[in-house]
């Protein structure tokens, strides 16, 4: 090795591979690809590591950073948090091999090092082999005596393994080879007794007669499996006259409907125009009446999800993330991989989390980052019935008092393309039962869009009716208000004779005002015609719901949580930027400014869940956790929540194909919002809180073997923990939203 020391001063004004290239001169690498093997220590809860004491691979020498004023033993090498958490341990030191490259500048000027490292991305593994030479201080070093029987004895091990499979595969081989010579024998064999023929074959004459039976029998199978195949030929043909003929009579009523629709249109128009001419209607109505209307909101530009990404649901969420970290939104993967998913579920989403800890913001943001429209409805306190959601009828006024919430679900249904996302913000301020139960009901209709009744459709008759009485009126002195240009109602009264027909029409006297009863009729139908007697679920609606817990809130009933999922946030400053920002970087993507487009069905479409089926293996796991457990604490858990969990699971392989994620995401959101029961009452020998603590949070660390990298507050383990803990200094009463 190179023992030549540089000074700070030797370096300054050096490019990068100009250092690099002197610090693997001075460890004694050849080829510029620097190599070492090293410790990793403990992580705890650090989301990063440092690999210290680094050695050649090639010499097993220690190195050092050859630069003047620093101390030797300070050779720490930099891992980021994804590398750390694949090979560093929380409780223990770890041995890794990897590849070296200098940090980034920034780095190396924070710490006054321009040799500082970082471990390459990926390229690290953990020690499965001795090294050439086993350096001293590690045979002698008493701080490593604990883990230097495990290094060596599963070094050996290894060795002896590779050893070991090497004379498995070479016999194998041997064995292989011997296989396929007899193999080889036996087809040529065979084959010369095929070309020999059954009439040299020495057979008895019963043989050749079973022989014979045998290829009788044959031969009338192949007999049928002819006429089958013709009468297949025949029915086939019938079939395809049927759909010819049936494709012709659709084209004839095609024809006529079009016909029949285009003189509606016509006569419509021609309505239209006598009701704008007298002023009934504005033309704005008569637009929207006839779906004639414009979009309110015009496709934003961006990113095509079926075009630029193939469809990829993977590269989705990694472009989402990556866009909202650039509009400063700092959620990590999981969430935007969660949400994405439950989002397609187009089940009723609810986030529960402190002021501030980021609920509304993810759907703002979200909406944003997919080219869709947010818009959020505050929850009032004195909200009591389905009214004060979807608005009433006013008999009185003769027209539909609406709510923005209805009004947000009308605008979506105008604007068929865009995904809109509407937030109940602080949903639980009122009894979320009282008002929202029964829309939550419609909302569990799944092969179909679920259609909204708002009124009475002989309400809108009656107006109607009434109408149409003084157009009748209006229209039979037709040709004199033409002949005389009247043009409006105000000019149609000055004729004596008319005004004397309204009047007689409709028992008014000459103290009523029809101008009065006119503004009346134009209200009424205006109403009947901007708001339908009942509403469609439009397909490109999301309904989510955010809640904070406090002694100014409510509680959700069993019906809500059934019917709901459940995803708990935490403040974003809790969060690891860095991790966060690192993820990104891996990403991979130069420009990420514009949003991500979805056609509305990628974006989730209401279709029944997922049968129920006892042998899928996640049905089988929440079966008998309900046994063993959920029936016992007196915990609601039926099988459409099972359905709802599977149909969960299918769409998150789509973003994450690890199935311990969806069971634990899928705890969190349907099962552990449900604990809220007395831990004192007694199940035989134990209460309820001993049960929970001593049997299955157990039950769940088996379960969840990779629970402690998951964030706390994301972990059902570490949740289930707390809600134990606090049970029991709240003399042991379990509440999950505590």
């Amino acid at each position: 090795m190179n023992e030549k020391i540089y000074t700070k001063e030797e370096l300054k004004g050096l490019s990068e591979d100009e250092i690099l290239a002197l610090l693997a001169e001075s460890w004694g690498v050849q080829d510029g690809k620097i190599e070492i093997w090293a410790e990793l220590p403990p992580l705890g809860e650090s989301a990063y590591g440092f690999i210290l004491e680094p050695h050649s691979v090639l010499t097993g020498e220690r190195l050092y950073y050859p630069l003047k004023g620093l101390d030797r033993g300070n050779c720490k090498i930099f891992v980021s948090p994804k590398d750390a958490v694949r090979l560093g341990d929380k409780r223990k030191r770890c041995y890794v091999r990897c590849e070296v490259e200098l940090s980034p500048e920034s780095e190396r000027i924070k710490h006054d090092n321009p040799f500082e490292l970082t471990l390459k991305k990926g390229s690290g593994e953990n020690l499965l082999y001795l090294p050439k030479e086993i350096p001293h201080e590690i045979l002698i070093n008493p701080s490593l005596n604990a883990e230097r029987s495990q290094f060596i004895s599963k070094a050996i091990y290894d060795f002896y393994h590779e050893k070991a499979m090497g004379d498995i595969n070479k016999e194998v081989k041997q064995k292989q080879s011997e296989i396929e010579t007899q193999i080889s024998a036996r087809e040529t064999e065979f084959q010369q007794l095929n070309e020999k023929g059954l009439a040299e074959l020495e057979l008895t004459k019963e043989q050749r007669d079973k022989v014979k039976n045998l290829l009788d029998e044959l031969n009338a199978q192949k007999v049928k499996l002819e006429l089958v195949n013709e009468k297949l030929s025949q029915d086939k043909q019938l079939r395809l006259n049927e759909i010819k003929s049936l494709t012709r009579r659709f084209d004839q009523i095609e024809a006529e409907m079009n016909n029949k629709i285009q003189r509606l249109k016509s006569y419509v128009a021609d309505k239209a125009h006598f009701l704008k001419t007298f002023e009934f209607v504005d033309e704005d109505d008569i637009d929207l009446f006839l779906n004639q209307s414009k979009p309110f909101i015009e496709r934003v530009d961006g990113l095509s999800f079926n075009e630029d990404l193939n469809g990829d649901f993977q590269k989705a969420v990694s472009y989402i993330h990556a866009h909202l970290v650039d509009m400063e939104y700092m959620y990590p993967r999981h969430v935007v991989e969660n949400y994405l998913t439950l989002l397609r579920t187009k089940d009723l989403i609810i986030l529960a989390g402190d002021s501030g800890s980021g609920k509304t913001n993810l759907v703002k943001s979200f909406a944003k980052a997919v080219g869709g429209k947010s818009i959020i409805i505050p929850v009032k306190p004195n909200w009591t019935s389905s009214e004060d959601l979807l608005g009433y009828y006013n008999p009185l006024e003769k027209k539909y008092l609406a709510t923005p919430f209805l009004e947000a679900l009308i605008e979506a249904q105008q604007n068929p393309e865009i995904p809109y996302f509407i937030c109940l913000d602080e949903m639980n301020l009122a009894r979320v039962e009282y008002y929202f139960a029964d829309f939550l009901s419609l909302l569990e209709t799944r092969d179909d869009e679920p259609e909204i009744s708002l009124y009475a459709e002989s309400e809108s008759a009656h107006v109607l009716s009434e109408l149409k009485a003084v157009v009748d009126v209006i229209q039979s002195t037709k040709d004199k208000y033409s002949e005389h240009g009247v043009v409006n109602f105000i000019e149609l009264l000055k004729d004596e004779q008319l005004n004397s027909q309204l009047r007689l029409a409709f028992g008014f006297s000459d103290k009523d005002s029809l101008i009065k009863y006119h503004s009346e009729i134009r209200r009424m139908l205006s109403a009947v015609m901007t708001m339908p007697s009942s509403i469609k679920m439009p397909a490109n609606v999301h309904i989510i719901g955010a809640i904070n817990i406090d002694e100014t809130t409510h509680y959700l009933s069993p019906k809500i949580l059934d019917r709901a999922h459940i995803i708990r946030f935490e403040s974003p400053l809790l969060s690891d930027w860095n991790e966060i920002l690192e993820e990104v970087v891996d990403y991979g993507f130069d420009d990420v400014s514009k949003p991500l487009i979805f056609d509305i069905q990628s974006l989730g479409y209401r279709a029944n869940y997922p049968k129920f089926d006892p042998k899928d293996p996640f049905c089988e796991l929440f079966i008998s956790l309900n046994k063993e457990f959920f029936h016992k604490l007196g915990i609601e858990f039926g099988m459409r929540t099972i359905r709802q969990g599977l149909n969960y699971l299918n769409l998150l392989k789509d973003v994450n194909d690890d199935d311990e994620i969806a069971v634990n995401n899928f705890l969190l959101h349907k099962v552990l919002p449900k604990f809220t029961f007395d831990g004192n009452k007694q199940i035989g020998a134990q209460t309820k809180l001993e049960l929970v603590e001593r049997v299955f949070v157990e039950r769940l660390k088996q379960l969840l073997p990779n629970h402690e990298t998951y964030s706390d507050i994301f972990s059902s383990v570490h949740t289930l923990e707390n809600v134990v803990s606090d049970a029991k200094a709240n003399d042991g009463i379990v509440n999950f939203w505590s």
